[in-house]
């Protein structure tokens, strides 16, 4: 295999993968694979041979194994701008429940980077709480895969696709898996934060790109501090810089985020499954971060929720500090170190008087002191998943 990746080479290996896997046996499938032509996978030439050689290699594997679907068909949904993939995944959910097919299934496959995932996601969830036939079709009959072709890789299924196609050749159940809701307590108008945005500095302006729209979703991890501005300038970075080399300049970030966005005093509240506060911090925070569940790593490798719990709380700490302590987080040996301290809750409430970035799953969006304070929760179990069976 010798030519760049092509949208029809992962259709048909991810589809004849599918094909093969008893927990679709003797449905009907169709697939959507909603694909973004300007990621990596298919734009980095070294990144697309691979993933063409990868794919066509498995394809060539699984030819003589027989199929165990009913039938199975796909179609490719290209985007071409910012937001398409949400458009073509309503078009996706209601081409389906139009079908009335019985036996049927649907499986959608994103295929392109963090954003295209997001979108995806995102889409899901707003559609399933947009009327009930819907809801039902999204948790019982509509499957989402989330590949791991971005650069992120951010809460997609497996870090790598050979991981992925492990997952696809392993016996597998469904799950249906949460949300994360980030809303002010009090929506402000938009005249209101577009006036805190001008009051909070004329740093603020340079991120005049950044999604200033509550509500936002996150399906993996979403954070405040120092880490979603370090995902900012990662994000602003690779659009300028060759290849991988915006890798080295991120760190570099860390030096100037105290004089963008001066750290002051924030109150976090945290709450139980009751309602009910269980514990309160109170100072500047350089990390709060917010999971859908424990055990959750961006797609760098970076385990920040380690263990069981689904919030790593690290009050403000000095830039040699955080230097000397990167490779415990890189470990996950952050909570033994006593610089991170794990919370277990359904929701917090953040409290603060100044503007800071937010990043969702790999995205940003600015908070200014109108959204404030700021609800963080987990919603009910909605969009459906598969998880590979231990």
């Amino acid at each position: 295999m010798t030519h760049l990746l092509k949208p029809e080479d992962l259709a048909k290996c991810i589809s004849g993968l599918i094909a093969r896997n008893k927990i679709w046996a003797g449905k009907d499938i169709f697939l959507s694979f909603i694909v973004n032509k300007t990621a990596g996978c298919f734009t980095n030439k070294k990144k697309s041979l691979g993933y063409a050689s990868l794919f066509h290699s498995e394809l060539e594997k699984i030819s003589e194994s027989p199929e165990c679907t009913a039938s199975i068909t796909y179609k490719i949904l290209s985007t071409q701008y910012s937001g398409h993939a949400q458009e073509l995944t309503r078009g996706a959910i209601a081409e389906y429940i139009a079908l009335d097919k019985p036996n049927s299934e649907m499986v959608i496959v994103t295929c392109g980077g963090d954003g295209t995932c997001l979108e995806v996601q995102e889409t899901l969830y707003l559609e399933a709480h947009s009327e009930e036939k819907k809801r039902k079709a999204i948790m019982n009959n509509i499957t989402l895969i989330r590949m791991p072709l971005g650069t992120g890789n951010d809460g997609t299924d497996g870090h790598s696709m050979p991981e992925l196609i492990d997952i696809l050749k392993s016996q597998l159940i469904y799950k249906n898996a949460c949300a994360i809701k980030v809303y002010p307590e009090r929506m402000p108008g938009d005249e209101e934060i577009e006036k805190a945005a001008r009051d909070e500095g004329k740093n603020i302006a340079k991120y005049g790109d950044v999604n200033y729209k509550a509500p936002w979703y996150g399906f993996n991890i979403v954070s405040i501090g120092l880490d979603a501005y370090v995902v900012y300038m990662s994000n602003t970075l690779k659009k300028k810089l060759p290849g991988e080399f915006y890798h080295m300049a991120v760190p570099l970030s860390g030096l100037v985020f105290d004089k963008d966005f001066k750290m002051k005093s924030a109150k976090v509240e945290f709450f139980d499954d009751k309602g009910d506060i269980f514990a309160v911090r109170e100072g500047p925070v350089t990390l709060l971060a917010f999971g859908a569940s424990g055990h959750r790593v961006y797609g760098s490798g970076q385990k920040v929720l380690p263990d069981d719990n689904n919030i790593c709380y690290t009050p403000k700490v000095g830039l040699l500090k955080i230097i000397e302590e990167g490779k415990s987080y890189a470990k996950g040996l952050h909570f033994t170190t006593g610089v991170s301290e794990p919370f277990t809750a359904s929701k917090i409430r953040v409290s603060y008087d100044n503007a800071i970035l937010l990043q969702n799953d790999g995205e940003v969006a600015m908070l200014t002191k109108a959204h404030f304070p700021l609800i963080i929760e987990k919603t009910e179990p909605c969009i459906r998943i598969i998880q590979k069976v231990e």
